[in-house]
């Protein structure tokens, strides 16, 4: 019996000593641990849109996709045309954001133009509530609420009256994702310049 356990101590103390050999020539893969600064979100560039005069230009980020203007099927009159359009995805939350800048054919003072846009959001089955208005020379900076079919939008706007042309810039989301992109609406719309 005794010698049975001397032979199983020593079987036993062999078999860890070829196992710790064994284990020696094992390469570990090395493993890149990434910085810290890693992490943080990419800078994004700034990008220009100036309108084809060059008397308006604004600034916008670039994970904004620009759109063929072909596309934005929403235009407020007849007399409407569409210069620039984008949109912004944050597809882990399914939202999404549109940027529209629109040359006006109404050469009418600021209310006027306001009005306008609520009938013609009416005629076209929606609603719109002006949740805030604010009137400077030839500017108007304006946030609204409109009821469409698909669901509710906020939208904050611009209306400029240039030396030849009446601008319209909005940008807006469904009322659920409003929040995520109100700072950056309001940086875009601060960011128009006319000349």
């Amino acid at each position: 019996m005794v010698f049975s356990i001397l032979l199983l101590g020593f079987f036993t103390s062999w078999r860890f000593k070829n196992l710790g050999e064994s284990l020696q020539k094992i390469k570990i893969p090395e493993v890149e641990i990434p910085n810290s600064e890693s992490f943080l979100p990419e800078e994004k560039e700034m990008k220009e849109f100036v309108d084809p005069d060059g008397e308006l230009k604004l600034k916008y980020s670039s994970d904004w996709m620009e759109m063929p203007t072909e596309s934005w099927q929403e235009v407020i009159s007849a007399g409407a045309k569409t210069l620039f359009f984008a949109a912004k995805f944050k597809m882990e939350r399914a939202a999404f954001a549109s940027l529209v800048v629109q040359e006006l054919g109404w050469k009418n003072d600021i209310k006027e133009i306001v009005e306008e846009i609520e009938k013609e959001t009416k005629e076209k089955g929606g609603e719109m509530k002006i949740l805030n208005l604010e009137i400077k020379n030839k500017e108007a900076y304006l946030k609204a609420r409109y009821k469409k079919e698909e669901g509710n939008y906020i939208s904050k706007e611009k209306i400029i009256l240039g030396k030849e042309r009446v601008y319209l810039i909005s940008i807006f989301s469904l009322e659920r994702f409003w929040s995520e992109f109100e700072m950056e609406a309001e940086e875009i719309l601060n960011s128009i310049e006319t000349i």
